[in-house]
């Protein structure tokens, strides 16, 4: 279940998308599931262009909006919602309206005007988009889009769990530690990920091997001749010395060498950017190269077909010279017992599936074990919250209490005695204090073992759940096997009968070839 958004502003441009209408319209179906804003009842269905207009005019609204804020610039939160194409195609329209009340619920826009506009797909996957107002009228704040990524993937947990679809892993809510101990990030970027396709250059292989060309350099001289060796080509750019590889792509010196850019240039002081080519002109050269090679590698087959047969042929030649010396002889050796096929190929089958029934198990068991760890710890942090409240009510009992003991009568007598006394007040002061210090300490003890009593029981469970999986799995191999051998008892009593009915078969053969045969001969006189 994907799910992501972002805000923005633009809404003529976001409506027109959404129905696919004026230079988004390829054909595909766009509905609109539910419109909360008083443009919604002039609103026909069927017809996108008038519904494009309406979400025009509402759109706008919801941008003027924000402008009345302090905040105001982006006016409105746009979502998509994706799941996976097998799940997209059979959910209802119900289900969609729920996904969305999920997302504005992680997202802190319940209640707030909404669009929701939903797509076919042009790769066959139905998709959901939402738009909602982000300005809260009654404040006229803007409701803050931080840490919307969290929000993304809670709701996108939420959707899996609600309606069963598969567990995908994430970044941050929907983590599992576990198996993902190091925090997930990008291995490239954008650009890095364009280049890479375009040039067919692995960026680890580039960049390990000119460090090891900057590493083995004393100078920069020596560096610029090492990448002209290795088959590169500095050139000047907006940004310093960039390096141009084979293929034309070009990337900054200093990033392929692991250095800052003041670095960079201290190190290539001796090699002065302003008489490198441009990167215009490195691309061109290197494109000269790839013909000249291509060229070259013509020749060369041009060349070995005209001298003759390939080394494979000639070899065949003279070895036929020797065709009439016969080796010595050798003892034959004994032929094998051909495998059964056919059981060969029920074992495989039987291995196939057993071994796509254990990796479902698997990531079942990890699925259910990253949600019982989610529940849990929910489960921990709502008791711990209860309790800090719970503690920060006795504190506040402590001093209403204090505080009752000072007015009064009572209270009226201690005032005169600190008066007359002021060492007596001070120490009443101070025993006052050593009452809150006191509860605070006891209550951070005894918090502090309600914690650890909780988490030993949450551990409880979890290895409660790890041992009920892991004779699961026990269970299922188990089967595997006793299913295994029976299907080879099987087989084997199945080709014991199918034997026994073949000699069966002949033996009524023979019989039947006697009787039909010659008459005995007669007796003589």
């Amino acid at each position: 279940m994907i799910a992501k958004g972002a805000s923005r502003s633009g809404p003529r441009q976001l409506a027109v998308y959404l129905m696919r209408v004026e230079r988004w319209d390829t054909g595909e179906p766009a509905e609109l599931l539910e419109l909360r804003s008083p443009w919604a009842a002039g609103i026909e269905d069927g017809n996108r262009r008038q519904t494009a207009d309406q979400l025009i005019e509402a759109f706008r609204d919801w941008q003027t909006l924000v402008e009345g804020t302090k905040q105001g610039r982006d006016g409105l939160y746009h979502a998509e919602i994706s799941p996976e194409a097998h799940y997209a195609r059979e959910m209802t329209p119900e289900q969609w309206i729920l996904c969305a009340d999920m997302m504005g619920e992680e997202l802190g826009l319940q209640g707030q005007p909404r669009a929701l506009v939903l797509h076919a797909g042009k790769d066959d996957r139905p998709h959901l988009h939402v738009v909602w107002q982000r300005t809260d009228v009654d404040t006229m704040k803007v409701i803050p889009d931080a840490y919307n990524y969290v929000a993304h993937e809670k709701a996108s947990y939420r959707m899996e769990l609600e309606f069963g679809h598969e567990f995908i892993p994430g970044k941050h809510a929907k983590r599992d530690r576990k198996r993902q101990p190091e925090f997930p990030r990008q291995k490239l970027t954008q650009a890095e990920d364009q280049y890479q396709k375009r040039t067919g250059l692995s960026k680890d292989e580039r960049i390990k091997q000119i460090t090891a060309l900057h590493a083995a350099a004393d100078t920069g001289a020596a560096f610029k001749a090492a990448l002209e060796d290795a088959g590169y080509i500095l050139a000047k750019g907006e940004r310093g010395y960039i390096v141009v590889d084979e293929r034309g792509g070009h990337s900054l010196l200093s990033r392929n060498a692991g250095l800052k850019k003041k670095e960079m240039e201290a190190f290539m002081a001796g090699v002065p950017l302003d008489k490198l080519p441009t990167i215009e002109e490195a691309q061109a050269r290197q494109a000269g190269r790839r013909k000249a090679v291509s060229k070259s590698d013509l020749s060369t087959e041009a060349l070995a077909k005209a001298d003759g047969p390939e080394k494979g042929e000639t070899k065949g030649v003279e070895q036929s010279k020797f065709m009439d010396v016969q080796e010595p002889s050798k003892a034959p050796e004994p032929t094998p017992e051909p495998p059964d096929a056919a059981l060969e190929a029920k074992k495989k089958a039987l291995a196939d599936r057993e071994a796509a029934e254990l990796q479902k198990l698997t990531e079942y068991h990890a699925h259910q074990q990253h949600q019982l760890e989610f529940e849990l710890d929910k489960e921990k942090a709502d008791k711990l919250a209860i309790r800090a409240a719970d503690d920060l009510q006795a504190i506040n009992d402590l001093k209403a209490a204090i505080r009752e003991r000072q007015q009064g009568v009572k209270g009226l007598v201690q005032a005169i005695e600190n008066r007359w006394n002021p060492q007596l007040g001070a120490e009443r002061a101070k025993q006052r204090k050593r009452e809150i210090a006191n509860l605070k300490r006891r209550q951070a003890k005894e918090r502090k073992d309600y914690e650890v009593l909780l988490e030993q029981v949450r551990q409880e469970q979890v290895e409660n759940l790890k041992e009920r999986q892991a004779q699961q799995l026990r269970d299922q191999r188990q089967r595997h096997v006793e299913e295994a051998e029976r299907y080879v008892r099987e087989h084997e009593q199945a080709k014991e009968l199918a034997a026994e009915i073949k000699a069966e078969q002949e033996e009524l053969k023979r019989n039947e070839s006697l009787e039909d045969g010659p008459p005995p001969p007669k007796l003589g006189k």
